[in-house]
């Protein structure tokens, strides 16, 4: 090629270049995609129990409580993870949850919440759950209690029983099974 065709070609490529959208598109969507699997990894990796054991293992005993439970699983049981439980599977409810849950992450770091101190907050952050969960009519309890994991002809009779007029009396499945996989916090 000669010297003037080449010319050209760093001519027409360095106009492009000059153009804004021309390289800001490509820039843009590649930054997008960069933000939007960091995102994405970020929220499979705090949905895993070992992120949550990260810190309540050193802070309490919630993880043995946990682990003692039956939603740990059993080996024959599918088990609930942390996530399951405590973060909502729709989208926005779970951006919510998440935000909300990064002042823990501010009280952990501040040294407001401590191991010699979690005890006399747990029943206030056991509160906040409860609600949370009445509030939503413990849809993530739901969300796995269902169909073939919720067969009332399954259950004893008792259970049975309350099962069928739940709905009638007002109540969610907090109200009778706190205390199910953690220990039951009196709060006054």
């Amino acid at each position: 090629m000669n010297k003037k065709g080449e010319n050209t070609r760093w001519q027409r490529l360095w106009s492009w270049l000059k153009r804004p959208l021309a390289l800001g598109i490509p820039i843009g969507m590649f930054l997008l995609v960069l933000v939007g699997t960091s995102f994405q990894a970020m929220m499979v990796v705090s949905n895993q129990n070992e992120f949550c054991f990260s810190c309540h293992l050193t802070m309490d005993t919630i993880v043995q409580e946990y682990q003692a439970s039956s939603h740990f699983g059993d080996g024959e049981n599918i088990p609930a993870t942390c996530s399951d439980c405590h973060v909502p599977h729709p989208f926005i409810d779970k951006m919510i949850v998440k935000t909300i849950a990064l002042k823990d992450v501010y009280h952990m770091i501040a040294g407001t919440i401590t191991k010699e101190n979690f005890e006399e907050h747990r029943p206030a952050m056991a509160e906040s759950v409860w609600k949370a969960f009445k509030k939503n009519d413990s849809a993530n309890c739901r969300h796995c209690h269902q169909g073939e994991n919720f067969d009332l002809a399954k259950q004893p009779q008792r259970a049975r029983l309350n099962h069928e007029k739940i709905e009638a009396r007002g109540e969610t499945c907090i109200d009778c099974h706190q205390g199910l996989t953690h220990k039951r916090i009196v709060v006054r």
